[in-house]
């Protein structure tokens, strides 16, 4: 069964539609202002309503779109005057908006409703008007008025999902009101999407590891650069708190983050850890949100090396402190020494079944493992090598991040064969009752 959200304003005729008998338990209910944190991935399709707060949708405009991609299937309904909707342009209003309305092609939602039932005010001309809209060019035009102006148009073409939009196809509305055509036509909608849906969700592809993304330009350029693209996917922070972490196999924490976000979700890091997954953080740890781990706000060691030798004093050049205490572990395979020599953001204190790996030379660790308090792995360190690859500056971070990357995909595959525990997911939201 498909999974599909409406999307409610609080508005009366939204309440009272969305409750009714015919209608319920085939889909759930997102309130409009928890949209920005809800998961959506979770979901197949998406129905806007007429009247759904068009400034609330247009500051989720990045997240429809990414959902679209996903892909999934959006269905606007009515009053679009937002600038959310990829290759969906309003086109004002006339008075043939509120006419008698032209059935143009044969389509599954339109089963069993004629142009005559498009008309909801029969009899009545102008009487509640919600304008017509511009399709993309490569759009199917569903529903035009008599001028040709498009009423309802399905887009494959913007993005990769399906975009079905209406403007006086405002069927919610029409439903509450009682009017068959409009009862038949949301009945459509809903079993059309049923029929779509598997398709559009076998082309999702499940990548492994999870990248927490706070919005940071680095962030973005480094991880979504062709080599990561088909298993690092980014979790941004305005989600992370009802995503399901358990769908990934690592999580990357890059330095950065969104610290009093990660607080907020350390029972669930926790949670992670305790379903035998991997988590691997970058930079340092400003609020306590790593479970078992205590950081101190050291100076960074500067100890550049650069490759033009005369651009750096190499009196300056600290290589001293520096120490591998595990010199046969697998993350330090094809490495040496040198390669992490830039500087670091603080050190870890180890704790109970914690162990250092690179060291400061003073009991600090700049790189720690933690395998005995969780039934999965933590690998902490507080160089920051995806940084200074993001901003693409420093380039004798390259080896030691392709090592950490090559270390980071051994683990996924690792722990793709464990079982994967269910977990309720974040887009689970009630029923709105009557």
């Amino acid at each position: 069964m498909a999974r599909t959200a409406v999307i409610y304003s609080g508005i009366s005729y939204q309440h009272q539609a969305i409750n009714l008998e015919l209608f319920r338990g085939r889909f759930d209910v997102i309130d409009i202002y928890d949209l920005p944190r809800t998961d959506l991935s979770a979901y197949d399709a998406l129905i806007m309503p007429r009247s759904t707060d068009q400034v609330a949708l247009a500051t989720c405009r990045r997240q429809i779109a990414e959902f679209l991609d996903l892909p999934g299937i959006v269905v606007a309904l009515g009053d679009y005057w937002g600038d959310w909707l990829p290759g969906c342009t309003y086109g004002g209003f006339t008075p043939e908006d509120d006419m008698q309305l032209e059935k143009m092609l044969d389509h599954r939602i339109l089963d069993g409703v004629e142009s005559n039932d498009l008309h909801w005010h029969k009899g009545i001309n102008g009487l509640c008007s919600h304008g017509h809209l511009i399709a993309p060019p490569t759009a199917q035009v569903l529903v035009c008025n008599s001028r040709g102006d498009a009423i309802l148009y399905e887009d494959r073409v913007s993005t990769r999902g399906v975009i079905v939009a209406g403007s006086q196809f405002d069927v919610f509305c029409h439903t509450f009101s009682r009017d068959e055509g409009a009862t038949r036509a949301l009945d459509n909608i809903l079993n059309w999407i049923e029929e779509e849906a598997p398709a559009l969700r076998a082309q999702r592809e499940r990548r492994p590891i999870g990248v927490v993304y706070s919005g940071l330009h680095f962030h973005h350029d480094l991880f979504t650069k062709p080599e990561y693209a088909d298993d690092f996917e980014l979790v941004h922070t305005r989600v992370i708190e009802t995503t399901d972490l358990l769908k990934y196999n690592v999580l990357v924490v890059p330095r950065e983050s969104n610290q009093e976000t990660l607080h907020r979700i350390k029972p669930r890091i926790r949670q992670f850890l305790d379903q035998g997954r991997t988590l691997v953080s970058f930079g340092e740890m400003t609020v306590p949100w790593l479970p078992n781990c205590r950081w101190e706000n050291r100076r960074p060691k500067i100890c550049y090396r650069s490759d033009d030798p005369g651009s750096w004093d190499k009196g300056k050049v600290q290589t001293e402190p520096l120490r591998i205490e595990e010199l046969d572990h697998s993350l330090f395979q094809g490495i040496t020494l040198d390669d992490m020599k830039w500087h670091f953001h603080g050190i870890y204190w180890p704790q109970k079944g914690q162990r250092t790996l690179l060291s400061d030379g003073q009991g600090g660790a700049v790189i720690m493992v933690d395998e005995a308090n969780f039934a999965g792995r933590m690998l902490v360190t507080t160089l920051d090598p995806e940084e200074h690859a993001g901003f693409g500056e420093v380039t004798v971070t390259l080896k030691f991040l392709a090592r950490c990357i090559d270390w980071i995909r051994q683990e996924s595959s690792r722990i793709e064969g464990m079982p994967r525990p269910t977990g309720r997911s974040a887009g689970e939201l009630r029923l709105v009752s009557g």
